[in-house]
């Protein structure tokens, strides 16, 4: 793991049990944490830290991979490249110099441009047959059902009742952003036998830097070490297993994990098989439970599914090997306690917090940061914003605009609209009654694009509209504004120009550009909403914040991200002894 704090030791001990002990960083983290929280204990959401961030450092960084869909050959060339690359600035500025100016609008791959493009016509025909006044349920030609206004399946994947135990519910693994982490806990070398001390624990990045006597010594290490999607849209946690036997999961480039090879194998206390179902796939498999590891920290006796089956075209395509939700409590799966509950639980690091950073142009150039950020990330003041209901990770949508025009009531239905339009000829006081809807801004790594629903996509996709990219200008395509309210009750504006908001694939005078926009409905008992997905997270460096741990203390943190030479040079030096995507039976390390 990376090591950013002085003094945190790279070796973890471990009691023959193979119960872990407290790391003494984890120990010195809990009282710093424990100590700086308890004046906003005491002075409320006053005082400045409650407001922004502090800055403090990052316990650990893992490097992500993004992954656009253009085949397992391009994402091993990337992470080649990405290992070969020097991390001076010096050297980084003389290689860009060499290669073509970043483009000037959102990149994004030609698959994603084609689905896009794809969704956004049928949302055409489907608004053009609404017009006609044809039959409500219709099946359009991306996968989408709409029955008496409700959204049944989208691109293939069923909206389920709110009952349902095992459902992504608004993510679809569209965008996927793969780090890797260790399942499980065996003893090495094999066949060694445990004494009656404490053994060492040594995970990937620890193995590297131990001396020959450690590596030979009996010592624990990770049972499995897979490539996950990191999502903070749901909380499931899955894990490619032995169990499976057909499909993407069988194949044997992939990292599987053994429970019967683990020494902290616990069965799960329910036997029956979750199922969960994305935009092209579906995946089942019985529950258990282990330890999670992730650089210098561990997460004990976590409940994840074990992959038995991959069924779809979504898991052929992507060189996946996990998911792992990071959402709240409320959304997981027969109770199960979230992956990031189970940091806070086991006091894993510090401060119950991780950011994300997006890289708009180095799909091996990004990260998440667990228990602090680093400012080389990013520039200004990290601001906060309350989670507003602790389900997504949502926050208040005061307004949004195109240009001057605030559209942000079109989100409602065209009843509710008409009942605004009557309340408003009364007074203002009257207008922000109880009846008045609180809308949010969902923030989601699972999503690629932004969303809107109902009239406000059609509104937007009528003033948006698809053109050369060169004949783009701010009078045809204005800026668009998401208005939030900050843990001061105070509004903060984020501003997007058409360079951050309109994409294509490919560059040159005939290059076309496209809104980043699709439709999404967020669940009613959610909504109503919009996603700010990764195109907005390559722009906006964002911490998700827990606080103590308690739901309501929630907080989602927003500050403009850097993308200069200095970051990545940062990010290669922090990571560095990190392995970077390959398969199982390549050397490359």
């Amino acid at each position: 793991g990376t090591d950013l704090s002085p003094g945190q030791h790279s070796r973890r001990l471990i009691p023959m049990t193979l119960t872990f002990r407290c790391h003494p960083l984890q120990v010195l983290l809990q009282h710093v944490a424990f100590f700086s929280f308890l004046p906003l204990l005491r002075a409320g959401r006053q005082s400045a830290e409650d407001i922004f961030h502090a800055g403090h450092e990052a316990v650990h960084v893992t490097r992500l991979h993004r992954y656009e869909h253009e085949g397992i050959s391009s994402l091993i060339e990337a992470e080649a490249r990405w290992k070969s690359e020097a991390a001076s600035p010096a050297i980084l500025l003389r290689s860009r110099a060499l290669h073509p100016k970043r483009q000037a609008f959102v990149r994004v791959s030609k698959v994603q441009e084609a689905a896009l493009k794809a969704h956004q016509s049928a949302q055409a025909q489907s608004a053009f047959m609404e017009a006609r006044g044809l039959e409500d349920a219709e099946v359009r030609n991306d996968g989408r059902l709409v029955q008496d206004g409700k959204l049944i399946r989208y691109h293939g994947v069923e909206v389920p009742n709110e009952n349902h135990p095992a459902e992504t519910r608004l993510t679809s693994l569209e965008s996927q952003y793969i780090g890797q982490i260790g399942v499980g806990s065996v003893l090495s070398p094999q066949g060694c036998e445990a004494s009656g001390e404490s053994l060492i624990y040594l995970g990937p990045a620890e193995y590297l830097n131990a001396s020959e006597e450690a590596k030979k010594a009996c010592h624990v290490r990770d049972e499995s070490l897979v490539w996950v999607v990191f999502d903070t849209g749901s909380t499931n946690i899955w894990v490619s297993s032995v169990l499976c036997d057909k499909g993407p999961c069988a194949q044997s480039q992939r990292s599987r994990y053994n429970r019967t090879n683990s020494r902290t194998y616990l069965p799960a206390p329910r036997s029956g098989i979750l199922q969960i179902e994305f935009g092209t796939g579906r995946i089942t498999g019985p529950e258990a439970i282990d330890d999670f590891h992730i650089g210098p920290f561990s997460v004990y006796k976590q409940t994840f599914g074990m992959i038995q089956s991959e069924e779809g075209r979504v898991f052929e395509e992507i060189p996946v090997e996990g998911i792992l939700g990071l959402a709240f409590p409320a959304m997981a799966a027969n109770g199960i306690r979230p992956f990031m509950d189970g940091i806070i639980e086991n006091k894993a690091i510090g401060r119950n917090e991780f950011a994300f950073y997006f890289s708009p142009d180095d799909v091996a150039g990004n990260a998440i940061f667990w228990g602090g950020v680093d400012k080389a990330f990013y520039t200004g003041d990290i601001e906060f914003f309350p989670v507003v209901e602790p389900y997504y990770w949502a926050v208040e949508l005061r307004d949004f605009k195109i240009g001057n025009d605030s559209l942000l009531h079109l989100l409602l239905p065209e009843e509710d609209m008409s009942e605004m339009a009557h309340e408003s000829h009364k007074s203002r006081k009257q207008t922000s009654s109880s009846k008045a809807p609180m809308f949010k801004a969902i923030v989601d790594t699972g999503t690629t694009f932004f969303t809107a629903q109902g009239q406000l996509y059609k509104e937007v996709m009528k003033r948006l509209k698809a053109q050369t990219c060169s004949s783009i200008t701010e009078q045809s395509h204005p800026n668009i504004t998401y208005t939030l309210v900050n843990t001061a009750g105070e509004t903060r504006e984020f501003v997007l120009n058409n360079r951050q908001y309109m994409l294509h694939s490919v560059e040159g005078d005939n290059a076309e550009c496209s809104p980043a926009f699709m439709m999404i409905q967020v669940p009613a008992a959610h909504g109503p909403g919009m996603v700010l997905g990764e195109v907005f997270l390559r722009i906006f460096f964002a911490v998700f914040d827990r606080g103590s741990g308690k739901v309501e203390e929630a907080r989602l943190g927003l500050a403009q991200a850097m993308h200069d030479t200095r970051a990545k040079s940062r990010l290669k030096g922090l990571t560095a002894n990190q392995p970077v995507f390959h398969r199982p039976n390549d050397s490359t390390s």
